[in-house]
C-alpha cells in the first residue's frame, strides 16, 4: 500500500531541490521561448489562423530536449552523491520513492508548462482562437510530456553521470517520436522481402503508436479515450521498468540472470496487456468534443435521418476500402472507418456496415467497379521519389427502394454529411426533383460535344435531375382544370426547383417560356455572368452577354448558319424587370480585400468572400444559404442593385464585397482582339484595368421573394457562374489547398431551401470557424489601402500626361488645318505624315509612362510586403519575449529570498565584513 505522506515528502524534496539553483529556471526559459518561437513561426502567419498547429506539430521534438533535461539528475545525482542508499534505507518502499520522484518531475514540466501559457495569451492578443481546442492542445501536451519523464527517469536510473542520462534520456524519447517517421524505412526494409498490405497494415499501426498521431486529436479541441489510455500505459510500462532497475540492488548474487529474465517476462506482460487494451480501445471511439462547433460529435442532423429509419428500410452500406493508402489518406479512411461503425451503432440494427478490403486486380477490385466505385490514382512522396497508388475509398448504398454511389472519399470531403445525406437519399421513398434549363452553356451535355458538369453529378447525389428544353413551354397545364376566371390557369411542372445557367443565352421564344415560369413563384436558382471566365477559349469571351452568339454549321454549301439572337441582347430585360433588380451584363466587380496570402498574386478580379476580411461580414446572416459560409471566391463577377418600389417584395443579399471594391465596364476590362478560330468579333480581357474604388459594398448574389399575388417570385440569382465550375467540385473532394472554399456549399445550399428541405443546410455548413489574426490584419489593412492609393495616382499622372501629349497633337494638327498658305492636297499630306509621327511619339511616350507607372506600383507593392513582415516579425519578437519575462522575474524572486534566507540564518559575527 502507497503511503500519500511519504510520497509527497520525496516529492517536495525533489522539487525544492530543482528550483535551489539557477539551471532549473534556465531550462523552464528555454522552453518558453522555444515553444513562442515554434508557435509564431513564419506558418503561422502564412496561415493567419489563431491556434496552436505549428507548436503541436513542433512540440515533440521541442519535448525530445526538454525532458531529458529536467530528468538527467532525478537518479544519476543521488548515486553521484552516494544518497541512493541513504533513501532507500528510509521508511519508504521503493514504489514510493519512484512515485514521489516522478510526482516532482512532472511538478518541475507543469510550472514549464504553464509559463508557456503566455503565448495563449499572445495568441488571444492576435485573434479569436477556440478555447476548446486550446485546453485540449495543452491537456495533450501535458500527457505527453508526462508520458515522457517516464522515459527519461528510466534513462537515469542506469547512470550516474547527469550527462549520460541526458543523452540515454534523449535516446528512450526518440522511440515514441521517431516512429511517425520511421515508418517508411522499415516499409521499404520490410519490402525487400515481400509482401502488400500486411506491410501498409504494420507502417499504419506503428504510425499510429506514434507521439504526433496521439497529438493529433487533441490539437482539433478532442479528449480521446484511447489517447489518453496510450499516454497512461506508456507511463506505466515505462514506470514499472524504473522500479525495476531501482530494485536490482537487492537481487540476489549468482540469481541476476534468472531474476532478470523473471522481470523481462513481466514487463512485457504489461506491455502486451497495455497493446491489447489500445486495440480494443481503437474499436471504441470514446471521446469528449471540446470544439467551440462541436465538429466531431454526430450532429442533429444525422442522429435525425437514423431515429426515422424504421423496418423494412434496413440499408446496407458496402465500403470499399484500400488497405493501404498514402500519408494523406491515412486520417480520412480511419474517420471513414470510424463514422461507419458509429452509423451502424446509433442505427438500432437498420444500417448494416460491410467493410471490403480492396487490393489491385482482386475480384473485390472488380466488384468495386462494377458498382461504380473506380480507384483513385494518387500521387505521394516515398524516399524522397514520387509515386503514384489506385486508392478505393468508395461505399455503395443500398435499400429495398434505391442504391447510391459515393465513388470517392477525398480528404476534402465532410464524411458525415455525405453518409448522411446518402442514407437520407436511399431511405426516403421518392427523392425531389431539379430541372436543369437546356442553355448554351450545356452543363448537361453528354457525349463528343463536352461532358456532364461536376455540379450535375453531386445533385444526381440527393436529388432526381432532368433536362428542361425551354423551347417548349415549361409550364404545363393541370388536365381537367378550368381557368379561374381572369386569373392565371393552373399549371403544373415536372420539377421542384428550376436550375438556369447562362440564361442570358436563351432566344426570345426560349425566354418567354422560362419568364413564364418565373412569374408564378416557383423555386429558381440564375446564374448568369458578364464575363464567364470559364468560357475563355482561344475565341476570346465568346460566351459573354454581351458577345453574339456562336455560330454554327449546317449552312447551305457549307457556309455557316446564322444562329438565332439572344433575347433582348443578352441584357435579361424581361427578367430584370419581373425581379425588379438591375444587373449590367458588361459590368463586373472587383475586391482588393483579398485575406489569403498565398493568393496575393491573383487580380483583384478574383473577388474573396471572405469572413477573415476587414468590416461586416459579406454573407448575408437573414438566410440560411449564406449565414454559415465562411470563404468563397469568385472570378469577374458582376452585380446586383435592389431597384425598390415593391413593398411587399424581399430583396436579400446572400453574398457582398467589401468596402475595397468598384465596379469596371465592359470596355474597362475587356478589349477587341482578332481571333482565327472566330469570323465574329472577339474580345479579349485586359489584365491591368483602371480601377477606381467607390467605397461601396456591392451584391453579388440575393434571394429575391414576393410573395403577393399579382408579382409571386421566389429566384436566387447569383451574378457569377465561375464559382460553380468543375475545379471547386474536385478541389472539395481532394482537398488540396489549405482553404476550405464554401463555393459547393452555397450551390447546395440554395438548392436546398429553394426546395424546401433545409435539413442538411447545418450540416453542410458545419466546419470550424475562421479565427484569424484580427490584429495582424488590422495593422496591414492601411497599407492594402496605401497600395491602391499608390495605384490610382499613378494611373491618374500617366491620364494626365497622355490628355496632355494628346492636347499637343491636336494643336499640331490645327495649326496645319489652319494655315491658308497651305492647298488641300498639301494640308493632307502634311496632316497624315504629322498624325503619324506624333502617334508614334505618342505610342512610345504611353509605354514608358506604364513602365513608370508599372514600376510604382511594383515598388509600392515591395514595401507593402516589407512592412507587412515587419509587423509580423515585430509581433514575433514580442511574443518571444515575453514569455521569457515570468521565468526571468520569478527566478530572480526566489533565489533572492533563498540567499536572504541563508544570509539571515547566519548569526552576524560569523559574516564575511
Amino acid at each position: 500500500m502507497i503511503r500519500k505522506h511519504v510520497v509527497s515528502a520525496v516529492a517536495r524534496r525533489n522539487f525544492r531541490s530543482y528550483f535551489s539553483g539557477i539551471l532549473g529556471y534556465l531550462f523552464i526559459l528555454v522552453f518558453c521561448v522555444a515553444a513562442a518561437a515554434m508557435t509564431f513561426s513564419t506558418a503561422f502567419f502564412a496561415a493567419n489562423q489563431a491556434n496552436l498547429d505549428q507548436l503541436t506539430q513542433a512540440f515533440p521534438w521541442l519535448l525530445l530536449f526538454v525532458i531529458p533535461a529536467i530528468t538527467m539528475t532525478a537518479w544519476a545525482d543521488e548515486r553521484k552523491l552516494g544518497t541512493d542508499e541513504l533513501l532507500f534505507t528510509m521508511p519508504a518502499t521503493e514504489a514510493e520513492v519512484l512515485a514521489g520522484k516522478y510526482l516532482a518531475v512532472v511538478g518541475v514540466y507543469g510550472v514549464a508548462l504553464l509559463f508557456s501559457l503566455v503565448n495563449v495569451v499572445v495568441l488571444f492578443l492576435l485573434g479569436s482562437p477556440d478555447i476548446g481546442a486550446v485546453f485540449a492542445s495543452y491537456v495533450g501536451y501535458f500527457l505527453a510530456g508526462a508520458a515522457l519523464l517516464s522515459a527519461g527517469m528510466l534513462a537515469s536510473a542506469f547512470s550516474s553521470s547527469a550527462t549520460v542520462g541526458f543523452v540515454m534520456g534523449v535516446v528512450l524519447c526518440c522511440v515514441p517520436v521517431m516512429l511517425y517517421y520511421a515508418t517508411d524505412l522499415i516499409e521499404w526494409v520490410l519490402g525487400l522481402f515481400g509482401g502488400t498490405s500486411e506491410l501498409y497494415s504494420l507502417r499504419n499501426a506503428l504510425a499510429s503508436l506514434s507521439l504526433q498521431q496521439q497529438l493529433l486529436d487533441f490539437s482539433v479541441g478532442i479528449l480521446p479515450l484511447n489517447g489518453v489510455i496510450w499516454f497512461v500505459s506508456f507511463t506505466a510500462v515505462m514506470l514499472y521498468l524504473n522500479l525495476v532497475v531501482i530494485s536490482r540492488r537487492r537481487w540476489s548474487e549468482g540469481r541476476e540472470k534468472s531474476m532478470g529474465l523473471q522481470f523481462a517476462v513481466r514487463a512485457l506482460s504489461v506491455a502486451i496487456t497495455s497493446g491489447s487494451l489500445l486495440y480494443i480501445l481503437s474499436f471504441m471511439p470514446t471521446r469528449a468534443d471540446l470544439s467551440a462547433e462541436n465538429l466531431y460529435t454526430l450532429s442533429a442532423a444525422t442522429r435525425s435521418t437514423l431515429g426515422q429509419l424504421q423496418s423494412g428500410q434496413a440499408i446496407t452500406v458496402q465500403a470499399f476500402i484500400s488497405p493501404e493508402v498514402p500519408a494523406d489518406y491515412v486520417e480520412t479512411r480511419r474517420q471513414l472507418l470510424g463514422l461507419l461503425r458509429e452509423f451502424e451503432r446509433s442505427s438500432g440494427g437498420f444500417v448494416v456496415v460491410r467493410e471490403v478490403a480492396v487490393e489491385p486486380f482482386s475480384q473485390e477490385a472488380e466488384q468495386a467497379r462494377a458498382l461504380g466505385i473506380e480507384p483513385v490514382r494518387l500521387q505521394y512522396e516515398r524516399d524522397g521519389k514520387r509515386e503514384e497508388a489506385e486508392v478505393f475509398l468508395g461505399a455503395f448504398l443500398q435499400s429495398p427502394s434505391d442504391e447510391l454511389v459515393i465513388p470517392f472519399f477525398g480528404k476534402g470531403l465532410p464524411i458525415e454529411y455525405e453518409l448522411t445525406r446518402s442514407l437520407r437519399t436511399v431511405s426516403s421513398a421518392e427523392r425531389l426533383r431539379v430541372g436543369v434549363l437546356q442553355t448554351d452553356a450545356q452543363v448537361m451535355t453528354d457525349g463528343a460535344g463536352g461532358g456532364r458538369w461536376e455540379i450535375i453529378r453531386e445533385l444526381e447525389k440527393q436529388y432526381k435531375v432532368i433536362s428542361v428544353n425551354p423551347a417548349q413551354p415549361i409550364l404545363k397545364p393541370v388536365a381537367g382544370a378550368a381557368d379561374e376566371g381572369e386569373g392565371r390557369p393552373e399549371t403544373t411542372v415536372d420539377f421542384d426547383v428550376l436550375l438556369a445557367i447562362m440564361p442570358s443565352s436563351l432566344t426570345q421564344m426560349q425566354m418567354e417560356n422560362f419568364l413564364d415560369y418565373v412569374r408564378t413563384g416557383r423555386p429558381t436558382l440564375v446564374f448568369d455572368d458578364p464575363c464567364p471566365f470559364v468560357f475563355q477559349t482561344q475565341a476570346g469571351l465568346a460566351m459573354a452577354p454581351r458577345m453574339p452568339k456562336p455560330g454554327g454549321g449546317g449552312g447551305m454549301f457549307g457556309g455557316q448558319q446564322q444562329p438565332e439572337p439572344k433575347a433582348d441582347n443578352g441584357q435579361l430585360t424581361g427578367l430584370l424587370t419581373a425581379l425588379n433588380v438591375r444587373w449590367d451584363n458588361g459590368a463586373v466587380v472587383y475586391d482588393r480585400s483579398n485575406p489569403h496570402s498565398q493568393f496575393q498574386t491573383l487580380p483583384p478580379e478574383y473577388v474573396f468572400v471572405s469572413r477573415s476580411g476587414k468590416g461586416a461580414s459579406p454573407f448575408g446572416s437573414e438566410s440560411v444559404v449564406s449565414s454559415g459560409l465562411q470563404d468563397m471566391v469568385m472570378l469577374y463577377p458582376g452585380t446586383l442593385i435592389d431597384r425598390a418600389g415593391r413593398s411587399e417584395q424581399e430583396f436579400v443579399p446572400l453574398l457582398e464585397t467589401s468596402e475595397e471594391s468598384g465596379v469596371l465596364d465592359w470596355d474597362d476590362y475587356t478589349s477587341a482582339s482578332f481571333s482565327p478560330f472566330s469570323m465574329s468579333p472577339s474580345r479579349q480581357i485586359n489584365p491591368n484595368p483602371r480601377r477606381t474604388d467607390d467605397s461601396s459594398r456591392h451584391v453579388l448574389a440575393a434571394h429575391i421573394r414576393n410573395d403577393s399575388e399579382q408579382n409571386p417570385l421566389n429566384v436566387i440569382f447569383c451574378a457569377d457562374i465561375d464559382l460553380i465550375t468543375d475545379w471547386f467540385f474536385m478541389e472539395r473532394n481532394r482537398g488540396m489547398l489549405d482553404i476550405q472554399f464554401d463555393n459547393v456549399t452555397f450551390v447546395l445550399n440554395a438548392v436546398d431551401q429553394l426546395a424546401g428541405d433545409d435539413t442538411f443546410i447545418p450540416l453542410r455548413s458545419r466546419r470550424e470557424s475562421l479565427r484569424t489574426l484580427r490584429f495582424v490584419e488590422t495593422r496591414t489593412s492601411s497599407l492594402r489601402m496605401n497600395l491602391s492609393k499608390e495605384e490610382e495616382d499613378a494611373q491618374k499622372t500617366m491620364d494626365e500626361k497622355l490628355q496632355q501629349a494628346e492636347k499637343k497633337l491636336r494643336d499640331a494638327m490645327e495649326e496645319i488645318e489652319s494655315d491658308t498658305s497651305l492647298d488641300s492636297r498639301s494640308r493632307d499630306v502634311q496632316l497624315a505624315q504629322l498624325e503619324e509621327k506624333l502617334n508614334r511619339q505618342l505610342e512610345v511616350q504611353r509605354r514608358e509612362l506604364e513602365r513608370d507607372v508599372n514600376g510604382r506600383i511594383r515598388r509600392a507593392g515591395l514595401e507593402m510586403k516589407r512592412e507587412v513582415r515587419r509587423v509580423e516579425n515585430t509581433v514575433r519578437i514580442v511574443a518571444c519575449v515575453a514569455p521569457a519575462i515570468l521565468p526571468i522575474c520569478f527566478g530572480m524572486l526566489f533565489l533572492g529570498m533563498r540567499n536572504l534566507a541563508e544570509s539571515q540564518s547566519i548569526s552576524p559575527g560569523r559574516r564575511r565584513k
